[in-house]
């Protein structure tokens, strides 16, 4: 459909969404208005979105951001643009980077994202968006975003020193990715021991160079003490998981874990890199490390990965599913109490 410059492949007015209550709760199915492409913009239809931690974060309360509708992991088609040198991206398949180096992220954080079948790239975002190689299968391309951040974990760490045993704190999506293509993003790496929150028992004291906290922005606590505690001395501390914006912790002294893993975000690298830090218990030192989200140019080389070995990573899509089970299944995990038995939840849109 032609209105002036803009060109639709479609000329929806209207389109179904996964829109979340205000507060907290999960999201209900319903109608909503398509937004239409003023110049730059780009409106594109979900093939399948990915729900993250951060999702079921927000769905929980325990982060206030505002959008209505989440979604950040996934690819897109184009379908309708408002500019005629934009003409050529109608019908290119697409992901969009959620993380720019110039600030927070928006697209399903402050801006309606992907959990819908259509969503609007505004002009300000088109340079975080990045197409999809042909041979990548939409289903594994929710991992593209989150396993672009663990290769760009490995690039910071190789930076750093040379780690060589690696404890990973946190078992989702992230925690599982680290324990796949850690020793491909960082070869020095030959161990790599994946633990939750709420597993110490298995976990040696001062028994490894590095450690990488990757749970939810609330068991932040529990996952630093298990992770100072197996770090040993002269060790690494990477920050990949959520933070409280004021993150101190008191073996920490001095130390604004926030802003160091800021320092390091949508591939940007600030400096210093790394914190030097005591611990208040044990004496040991410590240098403290992370980042937030990776570069254009690893969010690629995160989906030439998955289109390379698809069957290591297709085990971690435990479910893929339509909007409605999609709905229900959200329901049970943000519930009371929650019942979440999934790795990575998948919202597949193509039929709708």
């Amino acid at each position: 459909m032609f209105s002036g410059d803009r060109i639709s492949l479609t000329g929806s007015k209207s389109h179904l969404a996964l829109v979340r209550p205000p507060g907290m709760g999960a999201p209900r199915l319903e109608q909503v208005r398509t937004s239409e492409a003023l110049p730059g913009d780009f409106v594109c239809r979900t093939l399948i979105a990915g729900v993250c931690g951060t999702d079921l974060q927000i769905l929980r309360g325990v982060r206030d951001d505002p959008a209505r509708i989440l979604g950040h992991e996934g690819v897109a088609v184009v379908e309708e643009v408002a500019a005629k040198a934009d003409q050529r991206w109608l019908g290119a398949t697409i992901a969009v980077n959620p993380t720019p180096d110039w600030g927070a992220a928006e697209l399903g954080h402050t801006l309606d994202g992907m959990m819908q079948q259509r969503f609007l790239v505004p002009a300000r975002l088109r340079s975080l968006v990045v197409s999809s190689p042909a041979e990548l299968a939409a289903d594994l391309a929710i991992l593209a975003e989150p396993l672009a951040s663990v290769l760009t974990c490995g690039g910071i760490l190789k930076r750093v020193a040379e780690p060589i045993r690696v404890l990973v704190v946190g078992r989702g999506t992230i925690g599982q990715l680290l324990r796949i293509a850690l020793k491909t993003a960082c070869a020095s790496v030959r161990d790599v021991v994946v633990t939750g929150t709420k597993e110490t028992a298995g976990v040696e004291h001062r028994a490894f160079d590095t450690v990488i906290l990757c749970s939810s922005r609330q068991d932040v606590a529990a996952a630093l003490i298990i992770g100072l505690d197996a770090l040993c001395d002269g060790g690494t501390l990477h920050l990949f998981g959520g933070l409280p914006p004021e993150g101190r912790d008191p073996r920490l002294p001095g130390v604004n874990l926030s802003e160091i893993r800021a320092r390091n975000t949508g591939g940007r690298v600030g400096w210093p890199l790394t914190e030097q830090c005591q611990t208040t218990v044990g004496h040991k030192r410590v240098a403290i490390t992370g980042h937030r989200g990776s570069s254009n140019a690893m969010l690629t080389r995160a989906m030439l990965e998955l289109s390379a070995r698809p069957n290591t990573y297709r085990p971690l899509l435990t479910i893929v599913t339509d909007p409605k089970e999609a709905v229900r299944t959200l329901r049970d995990a943000v519930g009371h109490p929650p019942v979440r038995s999934w790795t990575k939840l998948g919202i597949d849109l193509r039929k709708w």
